[in-house]
Formats: structure tokens, C-alpha cells, sequence
């Protein structure tokens, strides 16, 4: 489904570091030796996952059940956000459930997504699903995540807080997008994290390493 412009994401530029040649002082929240540059405040970001929420109840009808697949760890503070605006924008049947996809320790990939559901998904036919997702870089996690969810009459979609369509190595269609990211830059805070840091920050930033290969995007 192509978005009406009204729709389409705003853009997060996230060159490289030795490229760009970024010089930035420590923010709050920093790894030593290392930099972040900020790219979204807390304000712009909470802005965007409004505007998510109302177009995913313009979409699916306030009275439709709704039921959000959380992919942890890196989405729970988006969709917990996400989950209060669809509230606010009229959805009244809303369920969250919870998925675990293993397939990245630190930078690298560690082989093929294990999806793993912590609960129980009820193939009702009349729940529309919706896959919340931190971001799609490559595309193969969350390929996996569909592929396990999506049984033949199941309505899912995909909302992911940033997309990375330069990245993408699989077909994946993510319908609803908080950010589009033009670059390889590596990015972090409100639930994204680096070797586990940074998840609790209120923004989003561009991870500048003390030195070295900067970090390789997500799959």
C-alpha cells in the first residue's frame, strides 16, 4: 500500500563517522570515550508516534480489536508510548503481547532470527495485528517475525519507529514509520541500544565510537 504524502516519514541522516568527521561533546547517558549526535528530542519523537497512532486508527477503524506484537527488547519504549496514543486517538479494544527475536549481539549478526512468542496469539480472524518494531534495517528479522505471525486470513501490519530502506536485503513492507534513515549510522536511546546501553535516553542519536569501524546496521 503506497502512504499518502501526509504519511511519509520525516528523514534521519546518519552518515558515517569518518565521513561526516563528527566532533561532538559528551551527552548525558555516554559510554566513556565514546560521542553520540543527537537526532530527534523527546518532543519530535513523541510528535511522530501520534501521528502513527491516528493513522493507524483512521486505518483500522476505532471499534476493530487490535492486537500489538511487541518485538523485545529495543521496541518495548516505543510501543508502550504507541499503545497510550492509540487510546487517545479512539482505539477501545487493545491487546499487547510480546516476541523475542534473537539475531544480533552487539554490531554483528549471530545467524538466522529465532522468534520466540511469550504468550499466546489467538487466531481470531476479526483482531487486526500489528508487529511493533525499533527498526528495520536489513529486513530479515522481521521477515521471520512475519512469517511465524501471518497464517493464511490473518490482517498484519508492520509499524516500526526508524526504517532503513537503503539496508533492506529482504522484501518487507513496513506500513507505518516513525523515521526514515538515509545513512549507516548507528543509532541508539529511546529503547535502542549499544551492548546494551543507552536504551533509557529520551532521544535518538547517531553512536560515534572512540575510535575504530563504526558499528553496521541492524538486521
Amino acid at each position: 500500500m503506497e502512504r499518502a504524502p501526509s504519511d511519509r516519514p520525516p528523514v534521519l541522516r546518519v552518515p558515517s563517522a569518518s565521513a561526516a568527521g563528527f566532533e561532538q561533546p559528551a551527552l548525558p547517558g555516554l559510554m566513556p570515550s565514546a560521542s553520540l549526535r543527537e537526532l530527534a528530542p523527546p518532543e519530535r519523537i513523541q510528535a511522530r508516534v501520534e501521528a502513527l497512532a491516528a493513522a493507524i486508527a483512521r486505518d483500522h477503524g476505532p471499534l476493530r480489536p487490535l492486537t500489538l506484537m511487541v518485538v523485545l527488547r529495543g521496541a518495548f519504549v516505543f510501543a508502550a508510548d504507541l499503545a497510550r496514543a492509540l487510546i487517545g486517538a479512539g482505539v477501545t479494544d487493545l491487546q499487547i503481547e510480546f516476541l523475542q527475536a534473537a539475531s544480533y549481539r552487539g554490531t554483528a549478526a549471530v545467524g538466522a532470527p529465532a522468534i520466540n512468542l511469550l504468550g499466546p496469539v489467538e487466531p481470531h480472524s476479526d483482531r487486526a495485528f500489528l508487529v511493533v518494531e525499533d527498526i528495520v534495517d536489513a529486513g530479515r528479522t522481521i521477515r521471520a517475525v512475519v512469517d511465524r505471525l501471518a497464517p493464511p486470513g490473518r490482517a498484519l501490519a508492520i509499524c516500526a519507529l526508524l526504517d532503513r530502506p537503503e539496508g533492506h536485503r529482504v522484501p518487507v513492507e513496513v506500513r507505518y514509520v516513525g523515521f526514515q534513515l538515509e545513512g549507516p549510522g548507528f543509532v541508539v536511546g529511546y529503547g535502542l541500544d549499544y551492548e546494551g546501553r543507552y536504551r533509557e535516553l529520551p532521544y535518538l542519536a547517531q553512536w560515534l565510537p572512540p575510535s575504530g569501524p563504526a558499528p553496521r546496521g541492524r538486521r
